[in-house]
């Protein structure tokens, strides 16, 4: 029996999907219930797949930050050695601390610290859609949102405080190499006129350490906890990816094989994607050239996805869908907005971006300031943003189905 239609804010309304929903808790189970059922009634068939997720990812960024404390303390103690040793060792410690924060958080990333952290289990929550024509090949869509949430014990700090040790690093790396090559630079040339400024830089350097060091101590202890409501981040996709397959399952593309993922364990580490991804690693290799990912982390109080990413240099996020999504909203009149960032976006498509396929990414980068708190509440999600996120995802979907005629 199929579900009476509702709008896709009164999915999120009457939901779980606008209460706190932590790995680990009641919450949990009650949205892979709620998930599954819905889809049922929709005459879909949902199934579940096991992932293992961890505490570790988190435990790992901790200890890099706690690494990098510890390279911050042998800054300082390098500084006030004997000339020329000052210098060279300074110079040494730098390159070393930056080689091995590099290494450590690729290890993170790829989850090999797996020991840091305690190991559970999980479920995504899977359903697929197949296309109207029977044909051999066909274009494969995945849709992926997170169903989780999670919260700080901090909230208005945690993002500061991660910030603050960030910026304070690169500060004291440029100032040690700063001073390195002037304590260098005055001992083989007999000189002592840069004292002054290299006194300067090491106060400095000494104020901004401390700094940091009572920084990466109050973030070694906060915690991750079950008061978000998370109805932003992200029930609000979750909420959208149900809207899509209710129209899809009675209105399927002509050629495109359709999969909705509804990832768990996102706000641990990805693990949700992460474990879909190597489960189906061959199938998605296989077709990754006829592949699109739309990950929906989030829409609020406003329609926006990433564009470009990069440090200095800014690459378009991916070939074809950021054009398709632009010339959808213009011919619909929707309103949507880009945005650029430093990362590529750590969330659900990462794991199928690596495998090389195209991906796009909603996320309401204005309402970032209020996710992973108690503030993640249905007053900060815009009805008429969500039925605007579905009507634009199922013109881009219409556009990727005329390809393949």
């Amino acid at each position: 029996m199929a579900v009476s239609k509702q709008t896709t804010f009164d999915i999120l309304k009457n939901s779980i999907l606008s209460k706190p929903r932590m790995m680990g808790t009641s919450g949990e189970k009650e949205t892979t219930e709620f998930l599954l059922g819905f889809l049922t009634r929709l005459g879909l068939q949902p199934y579940t797949e096991d992932v293992e997720w961890s505490t570790a990812f988190v435990m790992g960024r901790k200890i890099m930050f706690v690494l990098m404390g510890f390279f911050v303390v042998l800054f300082n103690i390098s500084l006030r050695l004997s000339p020329p040793i000052n210098g060279i060792v300074s110079i040494l410690l730098v390159f070393v601390s930056i080689g091995s924060l590099i290494l450590f958080a690729r290890g993170v990333i790829k989850d090999r610290f797996n020991f840091l952290g305690q190991t559970s289990n999980g479920e995504n929550v899977i359903c697929e859609i197949q296309p109207a024509k029977e044909k051999e090949e066909h274009s494969i869509l995945y849709f992926t949102a997170h169903s989780d949430s999670v919260a700080s014990n901090v909230p208005k700090l945690y993002i500061k405080i991660i910030m603050g040790i960030a910026v304070g690093f690169l500060i004291i790396v440029f100032l040690t190499i700063s001073s390195s090559i002037i304590n260098l630079q005055s001992y083989y040339n007999g000189q002592g006129g840069g004292d002054a400024a290299i006194s300067t830089r090491d106060m400095i350097i000494g104020i901004t350490s401390i700094i940091i060091l009572v920084l990466i101590l109050l973030n070694y202890f906060t915690k991750r906890v079950n008061t978000s409501p998370g109805a932003t981040d992200n029930g609000s996709g979750s909420a959208i990816l149900l809207s899509l397959a209710e129209y899809f399952k009675k209105n399927p593309p002509k050629n495109i094989h359709m999969n909705f993922i509804w990832c768990t364990a996102e706000e641990w580490g990805l693990y949700g994607s992460k474990g879909y991804v190597k489960t189906h690693k061959e199938e998605i290799v296989a077709n990754k050239d006829k592949s699109y990912v739309i990950n929906v982390d989030m829409v609020g109080s406003e329609l926006a996805y990433l564009d470009k990413a990069g440090l200095i240099f800014k690459k378009p996020f991916n070939a074809k869908l950021n054009t398709m999504i632009a010339q959808s909203a213009e011919e619909a009149g929707i309103e949507t907005r880009k945005f650029n960032s430093v990362i590529s976006g750590n969330s659900d498509h990462a794991p199928f971006k690596k495998e090389k396929i195209e991906v796009c990414m909603f996320l309401a980068k204005k309402d970032t300031k209020i996710i992973h708190s108690p503030k993640d509440t249905l007053e900060n999600v815009k009805p008429e943003k969500l039925e605007d996120a579905v009507e634009l995802i199922k013109k881009v979907v219409e556009k990727i189905d005329s390809e393949k005629k």
